[in-house]
């Protein structure tokens, strides 16, 4: 079975909004803060009371942009076992569901865990709310029919990640594939 979620269209505007007041509050609040210590000179900042609001506006119109394009890029794949998610400017995510020891929920959205770590992978809560749900619920039957199959003495310990262990490799591990001098 092969499914596609991406973000929902009508929270975007709910992200821009944020955006939005984040820049206007800030700009609004050096604006107050260069004019109050800058009042008393005898020749007042103008060059830095002009600069930074339109610096400020093109760095809203950045981020506006840049989220936008994550809107329309975004995409988690449920295939034939696995989460794919693709996003632009990152290479894609491939997660095996039968890695997945354990999910966690926050305001953010579900956070997966497997035995190489804590929080390797995101499911954002800016999906649409009933391809949300679907996750949530069809990832927890996952989890629980990993821990039906397993003996009783492993339920719990073998699906919790392993002290110190890292989904990412230490330069120790590669050391050997490096090529060139041979020791």
């Amino acid at each position: 079975m092969t499914k596609n979620y991406i973000l929902d269209p009508q929270k975007l505007s709910k992200q821009n909004r944020g955006i939005i007041l984040l820049y206007a509050i800030t700009g609004a609040i050096a604006m107050l803060v260069i004019f109050l210590t800058q009042r008393q000179a005898a020749n007042p900042p103008w060059l830095a009371i002009i600069s930074i609001p339109l610096l400020i506006i093109f760095v809203a119109a950045r981020s506006i942009r840049q989220r936008k394009e994550l809107w329309d890029q975004y995409m988690l794949t449920w295939e034939d076992g696995f989460l794919i998610q693709s996003q632009p400017n990152y290479p894609d995510t491939k997660v095996p569901l039968t890695s997945v020891t354990r999910i966690e929920e926050t305001k953010d959205g579900l956070y997966l865990s497997t035995r190489q770590g804590n929080r390797i992978f995101g499911i954002p809560r800016q999906l649409r709310e009933e391809d949300y749900e679907e996750l949530r619920v069809m990832l927890n039957e996952a989890i629980a029919k990993q821990e039906e199959s397993l003996p009783e003495e492993e339920v719990g310990k073998s699906l919790e990640p392993a002290d110190g262990a890292s989904a990412v490799e230490s330069e120790a591990e590669r050391v050997d594939d490096l090529p060139g001098d041979e020791l």
